[in-house]
């Protein structure tokens, strides 16, 4: 498994073919999209006038960290509605985001070691040996044991498959991609009895943020004969922790007028006190056609989740490969079988007591999986965990106190909203 082309060149994705948007607050809705980079997560719209300025209000909190993923991440708080004036609330936010933003890359990071931090790469390197970490690290490998999650162990798989996404052509395919090489499929399957067998791999968690990264003398000869250096990662998972980071780190700080959204779907709302009326975009895709189906709107503190099949803007490079065939590739892959796979091809999911981080790894066996099923999502929903999916042009939500507008129709395509 040791092959690798990851990195070594810049690839713009190929577009979505067409993306649909409704004449009706057309300028308003592509503001909201340039702000937030892709997911239309909009705040307070009458406020956008003062975006562009620290001034109090809304504005972007900006981190200048080389050592950081924070082009990743936006950062959007009201200003001056702390007591403290807009402009020294900016310096002081700006300090901080600064700092946690490279905290939290250094602590995830699965392949790079750096000076006094015990980071994912740490146990990597030290496999069977006791180590501290960061209560941040102890608190992401206890929700990973709660839910029963081995998607911590399937770095060696996502490692190499992410190769994909940096592929040159097709051609190129064959040897990361699960879908166009049998050779491939067997050996991600291979690596998967392991990934999924607790008396391989496991992570002991010992108390006083001490833990153990477990790895059998079996698993250990296969990784080497294979080239694999890495047993435990968070890949396309990671943005979610990190996002539960920033914003808890910020709270805990006393800064809770403001959101932080990561461009590939993982959004901490902050805001428990305001009454502020908060949106977010439902978009669906339909064959090779994205549409902005509705107007998702809310308040209050809440986290949410945005589960895609497919690319909308260009930071997704990173995660998804068109073919010329127009078939996307993308990160989701099954535990079982190192497949990827999405039962849909749009999922978001809220809740107002859990993190991005515990959404996720909740609602990973639903989306991950070659079958829908809509009992599933009323499943999370009695964990907390509320559920907006497309279909047949129609938005489905199981939240009796979701209020959906800006319905899309034009051209013939009418959505419409149904409770189930």
């Amino acid at each position: 498994m040791g092959r690798t082309i990851k990195n070594r060149r810049v690839r713009e994705p190929a577009p979505v073919k067409k993306i649909e948007l409704s004449d009706e607050n057309v300028r308003r809705r592509f503001i909201a999209a340039a702000l937030f980079l892709i997911i239309g997560v909009s705040l307070l719209v009458y406020c956008f006038v003062n975006f562009l300025s620290p001034g109090n209000g809304w504005n972007t909190i900006n981190a200048n960290r080389t050592v950081s993923n924070s082009p990743d991440f936006v950062f959007q708080y009201y200003l001056g509605g702390g007591g403290l004036s807009a402009s020294a609330e900016n310096k002081a936010l700006t300090a901080l985001y600064n700092e946690y933003t490279e905290k939290a890359y250094r602590l995830f990071d699965h392949q790079t070691a750096y000076e006094n931090v015990n980071n994912l790469y740490t146990l990597n390197s030290r496999p069977n040996e006791e180590i501290t970490v960061d209560t941040a690290l102890y608190d992401m490998f206890t929700a990973f044991q709660q839910h029963n999650s081995r998607y911590l162990y399937m770095a060696p798989i996502c490692d190499r498959y992410d190769n994909v996404f940096f592929c040159d052509g097709d051609e190129a395919l064959k040897d990361f991609d699960p879908l166009s090489s049998e050779e491939i499929k067997q050996e991600y399957s291979r690596t998967a009895a392991y990934v999924n067998d607790p008396e391989m791999i496991d992570v002991k968690l010992l108390g006083d943020n001490k833990v153990i990264l477990f790895v059998s003398e079996e698993y250990l000869k296969y990784a080497e004969e294979e080239g694999i250096t890495e047993f435990i990662g968070l890949s396309w998972l990671q943005n979610a922790f990190e996002a539960d980071y920033l914003a808890d780190c910020m709270i805990s700080r006393g800064y809770t007028l403001g959101s932080i959204s990561s461009y590939d779907g993982f959004i901490r709302n902050m805001d428990s006190t305001s009454g502020t009326d908060y949106s977010f975009n439902i978009f669906d895709r339909d064959g090779d056609k994205v549409y902005q189906a509705g107007l998702m709107q809310y308040k209050n503190n809440i986290s949410i989740v945005y589960l895609r099949n497919y690319m909308m803007n260009s930071l997704d490079f990173q995660h998804y490969y068109q073919m010329r065939s127009g078939e996307i590739r993308h990160p989701y892959l099954d535990t079982v079988d190192g497949i990827p796979k999405a039962s849909l091809n749009n999922l978001v999911l809220y809740s107002k007591d859990s993190g991005c981080g515990d959404i996720l790894l909740e609602s990973i066996p639903v989306y991950i999986s070659d079958k829908f099923e809509q009992d599933d999502l009323l499943g999370l929903k009695e964990k907390g965990i509320y559920s907006v999916y497309c279909q047949n042009h129609t938005i489905m939500y199981n939240d009796p106190e979701l209020m959906i507008g800006e319905l899309y129709n034009m051209d013939g395509v009418e959505y419409k909203t149904q409770l189930f």
